[in-house]
């Protein structure tokens, strides 16, 4: 047999081992878990897309070991497996997980994916009343793909066993090795190996994503990778100074988000119109202008704060007095602050009062992020008949303030220094002709913008055919917007039955 090494050093033979080795010790652990622990089965009937599925939903452990074989990581997942599925070879198997990158899945499972959901108001201006309100998810993609929610070890009911293995999974490389080794165990315990597998990442997620892509698709039959709000282009999505660019493709979420609050001159334009005039102008004269920087006579610099103050609702007088940018949570605190109000960090559609001076804003999304916990516990108790006690569940993991960025393109000094996450992307790519990626953004959103994902997918190194690129109205976790929901769920079907 040839021995196969990927980028990141894992071989066939080490992942069949590791993955032999994950479900022995699974079994080990359930043989001697607290009765009625793990796993918990519940057997349900949905309607999803049009489409009766009848299917099973399964809470269970997989233990992870280290190099030496020792049990070192508890991935606690929740699995929604369809039981009318066919030939359950050709059915999709979809890993889903959000971001942090210590946060469990809960935004997925209940804001998007889940057979349940949350239910905030309609329109982002009313209240939430009811911070328990749920609904049922017919958008969810169950008619035609299994779905497994994976909570990184230290989130959710997962656990970091050996606390020497702290620091390797607190990192890029660590992080995806724990992720990788848990698709493979999960995917021969459930008899998948063949099965078509997806990956579904958010924010720093797709990070993660990327990262197993690289680990996994010589391991697994690894067809496709969806990045929702993704994060790997760093440098162009956070705002470092006398970073020209990152002001550039920056501006388009601005010019939406003051459209949106009636702040730009759309000159009758549709949004989408709107948002693609702004960027035009963003990647040609503005950027220009912001490399000639101090070069730039008056004139010029004057007729580019016009436009600015058109596009983005900001004054052209306060482009003029910084340099001709604003950052984005400049944006949040300026756009409105004749109202006294201040913007939503990972959805500019909500506003709230701006804080006193000296005071720390709150996010005016926070009553809709609240009600995820609130309606996991629910679902939980009431669905999956799990009765382990919720206080145990972490929504926040180990800080990730010293998260190890790694290595990606042969530089160190973490992702500002190195940031080609999307290399083992287009390392699948060349591997598999039927490897294909889909990103998401929405466009309300201020922390992972429209502008670099379209960046993202200019500058790919790999046929742009073979990459689906959407925008949804709605903020960093765009689902909330019912309308933002449907759009989203049908592409992700369609991407996942392409072939």
């Amino acid at each position: 047999m040839i021995r196969k090494e990927n980028a990141m050093g894992m071989t066939y033979r080490t992942a069949r081992a590791i993955a032999f080795a994950s479900l022995a010790l699974a079994a080990i652990s359930a043989a001697h878990a607290e009765p009625a622990s793990f796993p918990v089965i519940t057997h349900h009937e949905g309607v999803f897309n049009g489409e009766a599925v009848r299917y099973r939903a399964l809470v269970e452990e997989t233990v992870i070991p280290n190099a030496d074989g020792n049990p070192a990581f508890s991935f606690v997942t929740t699995a929604y497996i369809g039981e009318d599925a066919g030939e359950r070879s050709a059915r999709p198997v979809v890993f889903l997980f959000n971001g942090g990158p210590t946060v469990p899945a809960s935004w997925l499972h209940m804001g998007a994916f889940g057979p349940r959901r949350i239910l905030p108001p309609a329109r982002p201006a009313d209240p939430v009343n009811d911070p328990g309100a749920m609904a049922d998810n017919p958008h969810t993609v169950l008619d035609v793909a299994d779905l497994v929610f994976i909570d990184p070890p230290g989130t959710g009911f997962s656990r970091i066993l050996d606390e020497t293995s702290t620091p390797e999974i607190q990192s890029v490389p660590g992080d995806a090795r724990a992720a990788s080794d848990f698709v493979i165990a999960w995917l021969q315990a459930h008899d998948r190996m063949d099965a078509p597998v997806f990956l579904i990442g958010e924010s720093y997620g797709t990070i993660r994503a990327a990262a197993m892509t690289g680990l996994l698709h010589e391991q697994v039959n690894l067809e496709g990778v969806v990045l929702f709000g993704q994060a790997l282009n760093m440098v162009e999505t956070t705002q470092r100074a006398r970073n020209a660019l990152s002001y550039a493709t920056n501006l388009s979420a601005l010019a939406a988000i003051a459209a949106y609050h009636g702040q730009a001159d759309m000159d009758g334009l549709t949004l989408e119109a709107f948002i693609d005039e702004a960027e035009a102008f963003a990647m040609h004269e503005y950027l220009l202008a912001l490399v000639a920087g101090n070069t730039l006579d008056d004139d010029e610099a004057r007729l580019i704060a016009d436009r600015l103050e058109r596009y983005t609702g900001i004054s052209a007088a306060y482009y003029l007095a910084n340099r001709l940018v604003i950052s984005k949570p400049d944006f949040r605190r300026e756009l409105l602050r004749d109202e006294g109000l201040i913007l939503g960090v990972y959805d500019a559609r909500y506003a709230g009062p701006a804080p006193e001076p000296g005071n720390p804003p709150s996010d005016p999304f926070g009553a809709v992020a609240a009600m995820v916990p609130v309606a996991l516990q629910t679902h939980q108790r009431e669905f999956l008949g799990l009765n382990r006690p919720f206080e145990e569940y972490s929504f926040r993991g180990p800080s990730s303030a010293g998260w190890d960025w790694g290595r990606t393109g042969g530089m160190t000094g973490g992702p500002f220094a190195d940031y080609q996450h999307d290399i083992w992307i287009e390392q699948a790519m060349d591997a598999n002709p039927r490897f294909r990626l889909m990103v998401g953004t929405g466009i309300y959103d201020t922390t992972t913008t429209i502008g670099p994902a379209r960046y993202l997918a200019a500058q790919a190194g790999y046929p742009r055919e073979r990459i689906t690129l959407r925008e949804y109205e709605g903020g960093h976790m765009a689902y909330t917007n019912e309308e933002a929901l449907i759009a989203f769920t049908r592409d992700v079907r369609s991407f996942l039955t392409a072939h």
